[in-house]
């Protein structure tokens, strides 16, 4: 079947594709045959050509009624293979006993997609896929959409020297981050305690005004922060959920609660001098150092960030309700 035909029947029945599968196995032209008369005898299946010198079998085939796992299902009963690709990457950014399983889950709900083995320990993911049905662009382009840093893992001394420096735009990245948050946070949090002994009368008192808190933290949630709001949106975007959507979702509460009782002081988020400022300048400078920490390598703080998210939340509701009873006193 020439191409012209091939596209004359997609033009004229939508749902008609075809592909071209790789098959191992063949030696003769009756193996060509008898690939030929299974791919055919399958439903939706309107033409099979296969080629035994380039080990290739071209089909045309209703989508609505047969799919890639069928053909390849029926090639390897009759005693052929359909040889998968292999692709290695190296990917940036996984933290162990959860990215683990998002990646793992988004890569295996791509077609063609047969085996996915993710190593947070060496930064690194395995994928066998049927290149005929997904190809590696798409592969890297679903990984780095969930928010990691990724590229194909090279050989020998050029892709080792690659490696290197990806982990070094990486912790480049990440101390930029830390460098920012960490002191916006800390002029953040003198300007929240400023009232307090043994704050009070030292701290200059323009430093508690919300605006001014306000001015501190907005550039750390749409700069060190925003990692954590790209990666939890795209992984939502599939259904997936992660660490970065908590992480989201603390330092956005806090930063929006603030941000209403800033401009809506009558809002009563907590009584009318409540702030949220720092906590969500806290999150960012905290989470910071783990993802800093990560970069380099694996460290403790990386398991006890969710109970340090959940800590702060606590220690930020205690206190502002604590603010609140003396506000109302």
């Amino acid at each position: 079947m020439t191409t012209k035909q091939t596209e004359k029947r997609k033009a004229k029945r939508p749902g008609i594709e075809e592909i071209t599968l790789p098959v191992s196995g063949m030696t003769c032209a009756a193996c060509v045959r008898k690939v030929e008369k299974t791919l055919r005898g399958l439903p939706g299946v309107e033409e099979a050509n296969v080629n035994l010198s380039a080990g290739k079998a071209g089909v045309v085939f209703d989508t609505g009624r047969t799919d890639l796992s069928q053909m390849e299902r029926a090639i390897t009963d009759i005693g052929y293979e359909v040889p998968l690709a292999r692709l290695d990457l190296l990917v940036l950014g996984m933290t162990p006993g959860h990215c683990d399983l998002i990646i793992e889950k988004a890569l295996r709900a791509l077609p063609g997609v047969r085996d996915v083995v993710v190593n947070c320990a060496t930064d690194t993911v395995r994928v066998d896929y049927l290149d005929a049905a997904v190809s590696a662009a798409v592969i890297k382009k679903t990984v780095r959409e969930l928010g990691y840093e990724v590229s194909e893992k090279g050989e020998g001394e050029a892709g080792a020297d690659r490696e290197r420096e990806l982990r070094k735009q990486e912790i480049r990245r990440q101390r930029v981050n830390m460098l920012v948050a960490w002191p916006l946070a800390a002029i953040v949090m003198l300007g929240t305690f400023s009232e307090y002994e043994p704050l009070k009368g030292i701290v200059p008192s323009f430093m508690s005004e919300k605006l001014f808190l306000f001015a501190l933290t907005t550039p750390l949630v749409l700069g060190p922060g925003r990692q954590f709001f790209v990666n939890s949106w795209n992984g939502l975007r599939r259904g997936l959920t992660d660490m970065n959507l908590l992480y989201a979702t603390g330092i956005g509460a806090a930063y929006l609660i603030a941000v209403i009782n800033t401009f809506f002081p009558d809002a009563g988020f907590g009584g009318e001098k409540a702030t949220f400022y720092e906590a969500a300048a806290l999150l960012i400078a905290f989470i910071g150092i783990a993802f800093a920490v990560l970069a380099v390598s694996f460290a403790l703080l990386i398991p006890l960030m969710p109970f340090i998210v959940i800590g702060v939340c606590v220690w930020l509701l205690t206190r502002n309700s604590r603010a609140a009873t003396v506000v109302r006193g």
